[in-house]
């Protein structure tokens, strides 16, 4: 397991950003009976596809090597899914609803956000159709709230401004996308 978290600083291009992370690892049922199987769930992020490739070989190769030095009795079943496209914001919808967004909300109530190497199903349905889209997210916290990230087991913004804010950029996205100015 140890060979897999170094995958990301051995094996990547630094600068290229990539995640492998081991999110579950479950074997046997006793503790005093060796398990027959052993069942490992990782995930893994990167904004190309070529990386995301040099991920995966590694992955299947570190973990061959693995059951081999260990005289697996059989070979490793590597099974791949809930593979996601990378979300990449359209730049017109982007720049249009961004713009909207400063004049209902005010340019201190607006961040760019960065990239974010996460795992999102959020472009499989408009890339489908072939419609540009924009991908953004609502802060939720309140002044001194701990802010854990999604995913997190203790991830809980704040039910309000959440709401009242994520309807507000729902309407006002809508709104600036049809030309419509709802909300002004």
């Amino acid at each position: 397991m140890v060979g897999l978290q170094a995958i990301v600083s051995r094996e990547v291009k630094p600068g290229d950003p990539a995640v492998v992370t081991v999110g579950s690892i479950h074997g046997g049922t006793k503790a005093n009976i060796i398990p027959d199987r052993a069942t490992m769930l990782l995930n893994i992020r990167a904004y190309d596809q070529a990386v995301r490739e040099k991920l995966i070989a590694a992955i299947e190769r570190i973990v061959r090597a693995d059951c081999e030095a260990a005289r697996s009795p059989r070979e490793p079943v590597i099974e791949l899914y809930e593979s996601y496209p990378l979300t990449d914001n359209d730049a017109t919808v982007t720049e249009k609803i961004t713009g909207a967004f400063v004049d209902h909300f005010g340019a201190d109530r607006v961040e760019t956000l960065a990239p974010v190497p996460a795992s999102e199903d959020f472009s499989i349905i408009p890339t489908a159709f072939g419609i540009p889209y924009y991908y953004w997210g609502v802060g939720g916290f309140t002044e001194g709230q701990q802010v854990f990230p999604n995913h997190n087991p203790a991830f809980g913004p704040a039910m309000q401004p959440t709401l009242k804010t994520g309807t507000e950029a729902a309407v006002v996205a809508v709104s600036a996308y049809l030309g419509k100015g709802l909300l002004s």
